[in-house]
């Protein structure tokens, strides 16, 4: 039940709200689309019926046995309906053409327009959600949308201009039938009014439980080796199950309502219906409806029954559209929380001085991890980060990387306060290698050359230079294609020390000024350490470098060692004057109590 509050659904009209913004720039091809439907829908539902009824008039008034001048009599009736027929065929073709173009368009632009939002959205939102399940929403939405507007258009547009005509002409020759009509019409459009809430309702929980269905199964197959490893195969598949149960008993909810409402518009449809031929027969035996007019009677009173029950579909697939967008219209309402300052310049680092002045941040109100931090790093200064698991070592390459947000202080680049510079300009200028890196689903060629300002094509002679450095060659030439080895999903084809090394070979292609090195080594063998603890040294030349590591050994060589205990900074030096304090100083007493060359728990 948690995971709910996570995806909070928009209102219906912040839904609808949302979708509009999709159609917007493409409002005058809607607009266009929509006249030549309603002109369409009134050649085929108002002029012909009323050429129709004309021709059984003049029929009816013929007199026995007349042959003479039929043409006279018939022959503009005759052309004119073949006209009209013609115009709402060009019509609605037309109006086809328009909508057909101006939905795509508007479909492209909500999955580009919700992929923009996304990844503006802040690292810790996303970390906080499944991704599966976002990315699910995004996805039915995005069809939703073009259920919504086909429904719209296509059934509720068309069957409101055949109804509005019908009473319309209905007033003109026979007001008695009109008012019954109109009746019909008030009664529809009351209980739409008072059950509708209840159908939208239905349909979002259905939306909501199909797509933490959809998200958890994305989740489960993402992490396959994971479920294998652990035999939970038999306990995946029952809660996906129980999750599939759950869509399904939301959409039998949402069906057992609009049943009800259904059953509610049928009944007064049927009565309605009732009367209005009533009324016609009745006019007809006064002689106060001539046989045209008793035609249309009919006719209407079939045709727009028949529009009203076929709109009950329509609705239903608006109702399940509204429901389904409205999970996305909520994350589309979600704030990102790390925004770049109004008129933000783009970030300029010739030297690499870093600066951490008075930080304060914490992940909570009251409980704080950094207060009043001070910490200088000067260009081409090597830095490493050392402390006990949550001392703020990882927290303080999220701030430096505006991951996420401080509360007060400042973080500088060559004195520019990274908070006034746009984000794109800041992380073009930092070379950041997680613990665990993150692999693209393509080559390791373009895995290597990935964010470099020639994105068009990958420089092959850059990725061999780079792979020669970080030892990615070493397992690169054992493989049956090379650098164009696809890497797989998260990159899970490779070893942890072979992704580790691309990540560095990565780095390296970028060339930025500063890098972060978030535990750059711990995924690694002693074999592979060894290769690629001289890539660290070759990637870390002509650097500004921040380096977080439990493996004390790793940074043992570094211009200078910050100690950080509780989001304070204990203690800094070289490795030999940190040491020099023996076991009475922090460091002492962590690089003692190392196993294996790692920083003990």
């Amino acid at each position: 039940m948690g995971e709910r509050t996570l995806f909070p659904n928009a209102s219906n009209r912040a839904t609808l709200e949302y979708c509009w913004r999709q159609m917007r720039p493409d409002r005058a091809a809607f607009a266009g689309s929509c006249a030549a439907i309603v002109l369409g829908t009134l050649a085929n539902a108002v002029a012909a019926p009323l050429i129709f009824a004309a021709l059984l008039g003049r029929i009816a008034d013929m007199e026995p046995h007349q042959s003479q001048d039929l043409w006279h009599t018939f022959g503009p009736l005759i052309v004119a309906y073949a006209v009209v027929l013609v115009a709402a065929t060009v019509f609605g073709r037309i109006g086809g053409w328009l909508n057909w173009g101006a939905t795509l368009r508007s479909f492209g632009r909500a999955i580009t327009n919700g992929y923009d939002h996304l990844i503006g959205l802040s690292h810790g939102w996303h970390t906080d959600r499944p991704s599966g399940e976002v990315i699910a929403t995004l996805e039915t939405s995005s069809w939703a949308f073009v259920e919504l507007i086909d429904a719209m258009v296509w059934g509720i547009l068309r069957i409101s201009v055949t109804t509005l005509g019908a009473i319309v002409v209905l007033g003109i020759v026979a007001w008695p039938v009109a008012l019954v009509m109109a009746g019909l019409v008030a009664v529809f459009v009351a209980v739409l009014h008072r059950r509708m809430g209840r159908v939208v309702v239905a349909e979002k929980e259905f939306s909501d439980a199909h797509s933490r269905a959809t998200g958890v199964i994305a989740d489960t197959i993402a992490n396959l080796t994971t479920v294998r490893s652990q035999a939970a195969e038999a306990r995946e598949r029952a809660n996906v199950g129980l999750l599939v149960g759950d869509s399904m008993s939301a959409d039998l909810r949402a069906r057992r309502v609009f049943t009800a409402t259904r059953l509610q518009m049928e009944s007064a449809m049927a009565f309605f219906n009732w009367a209005a031929v009533a009324v016609g027969v009745v006019l007809a035996l006064r002689h106060i409806a001539a046989a045209g007019v008793v035609y249309l009677i009919l006719f209407y009173a079939t045709f727009v029954g028949t529009s009203l029950e076929e709109s009950f579909e329509f609705i239903r697939l608006m109702s399940r559209a509204i429901g389904r967008c409205a999970k996305f219209a909520g994350i589309a309402a979600t704030e990102p929380e790390i925004v770049d300052a109004p008129g933000a310049p783009d970030l300029v680092v010739p030297r690499g001085l870093v600066e951490f002045r008075d930080l304060s941040f914490s992940y909570r109100s009251g409980a704080p991890l950094f207060e009043g931090l001070d910490l200088h790093i000067e260009p081409g200064e090597h830095v490493g980060l050392v402390g006990p698991s949550g001392s703020g070592k990882t927290t303080l390459t999220k701030l430096l990387l505006r991951f996420a947000e401080r509360d007060d202080g400042v973080i500088a680049i060559d004195g520019q306060d990274i908070a006034e510079v746009t984000q794109h300009s800041l992380r073009r200028h930092i070379a950041y290698v997680p613990q665990d890196p993150q692999m693209l689903h393509r080559t390791i060629a373009e895995n290597i050359g990935y964010g470099l300002a020639s994105e068009d094509r990958v420089d092959m002679d850059l990725v061999r230079s780079v792979g020669r450095a970080a030892y990615v060659d070493e397992f690169v030439e054992r493989l049956p294609d090379g650098y164009e080895t696809i890497v797989g999903e998260r990159g899970l084809k490779l070893s942890g020390g072979q992704r580790q090394r691309v990540a560095i070979a990565q780095a390296m292609a970028k060339g930025a000024r500063v890098l972060v090195l978030d535990e750059a080594t711990s995924a690694l063998d002693s074999e592979s350490e060894s290769l690629v603890q001289d890539a660290l040294w070759h990637l870390m030349e002509g650097t500004t470098a921040l380096v977080v590591a439990h493996r004390l050994a790793t940074i043992a060589r570094l211009d200078r060692i910050v100690v950080l205990d509780r989001g304070r900074v204990v203690e800094q030096g070289t490795h030999a004057e940190l040491l020099s304090a023996g076991r009475a100083g922090v460091y002492g007493r962590l690089w003692a109590h190392q196993s294996g060359g790692f920083l003990a728990a």
